[in-house]
């Protein structure tokens, strides 16, 4: 385990945790220590990551003094946000994927954002894809079309919605401001820890999806704010031709996106809000596939000569490798039930 000093005056713990998968989880943690001014924390939570990418992130952490917990099965993401900010003793818990690579002054923009406005949650523009923060992913986001009338209306009469704001946009063609925004992913956030002891701790029962949306709502409700800073810019490396999955992120991916854990979490989510009448539980449970299929099972069959060059081929294909693959994670959820609801450091 690394050896430990607590910077003195730092305002924020960062906790690396992991989203769906470890292949470029080096990368990112590299990218952290290059482009982040001290003092801060950082706790980095390992859920099973292959041996070779863990031995290198724990070399990593060691040299910067940063706090290293390795678990030997996979973490729900909640479960492994949970874990990293009940250690954190800092003002501000910046929640950080492991497949996020930061730029530059990232962080001190979203302490300074929090520090003036005194937001409950500041985001960052995320950005996607190569070259690094230039393509947006999510200028902040909105759960619903109006978030007063959303408020103010009883559980039957709310509709939600899911829009990543600017989605494809490129940086250098809009002009972005710091204001508040409905929500914001979890690839980068900062909470003010306090918040945590208002709110209560992030919803582990969110197995695999919309636990982004359930904490923004969960703070908009409660009376807090959200807040999205422009000036701090992210960019997640999400799995494309040009950063695709290795075969060793495959079970985790697997299980990260299993159909399984995505139906239980839309389940609960729709129960916790009395969200019964919402036809947008419906249209995402026609979606649980698209991942594996995007992941795994497309890369897989464009390596193929006789599939690649066919449409036809191609389609038959996809389908049913990824209904080997939803099987598969279907196992893997089965295999994770328990050891899941248990998870402990390796000492």
């Amino acid at each position: 385990m690394s050896s430990i000093q607590q910077p003195p005056g730092a305002k924020a713990t960062i906790v690396v945790t992991p989203r769906e998968r470890f292949g470029v989880a080096v990368e990112s943690l590299r990218s952290i220590v290059e482009h982040t001014e001290e003092p801060y924390e950082l706790i980095y939570i390992d859920g099973a990551s292959p041996k070779s990418i863990a031995a290198e992130v724990e070399i990593i952490c060691a040299e910067n003094h940063f706090r290293y917990r390795r678990y030997e099965d996979y973490l729900i993401p909640n479960q492994a946000r949970n874990l990293g900010q009940r250690q954190a003793k800092t003002n501000y818990v910046v929640f950080v994927d492991n497949d996020v690579i930061v730029s530059p002054g990232w962080l001190q923009a979203l302490i300074a954002c929090a520090d003036e406005t005194r937001a409950d949650v500041v985001a960052p523009l995320t950005c996607q894809r190569l070259p690094l923060h230039d393509e947006i992913h999510q200028a902040g986001g909105e759960f619903a079309e109006n978030l007063q009338t959303f408020l103010a209306s009883t559980p039957d009469q709310r509709r939600i919605t899911d829009v990543h704001l600017l989605q494809g946009r490129k940086v250098a063609d809009v002009s972005l401001q710091c204001g508040e925004t409905q929500c914001c992913e979890f690839h980068c956030a900062l909470v003010r820890r306090d918040a945590f002891a208002r709110f209560g701790a992030l919803d582990e029962n969110l197995l695999a999806t919309k636990e982004h949306i359930d904490f923004c709502m969960t703070v908009w409700t409660g009376g807090g704010r959200v807040m999205f800073e422009p000036t701090s810019v992210v960019t997640y490396l999400f799995p494309s031709r040009d950063r695709p999955l290795t075969r060793e992120d495959w079970p985790y991916f697997a299980l990260r996106w299993s159909p399984v854990w995505q139906q239980e979490s839309l389940d609960h989510f729709q129960r916790k809000w009395s969200l019964y009448t919402d036809p947008y539980f419906e249209k995402r449970r026609g979606m649980l596939h698209w991942r594996h299929a995007e992941g795994i099972a497309k890369p897989v069959l464009r390596q193929m000569p006789l599939i690649r060059h066919s449409y036809t081929a191609q389609k038959i294909g996809v389908d049913l490798l990824t209904r080997l693959i939803d099987l598969w994670s279907a196992r893997l959820a089965r295999r994770q039930s328990n050891g899941l609801t248990t998870a402990a450091p390796r000492n």
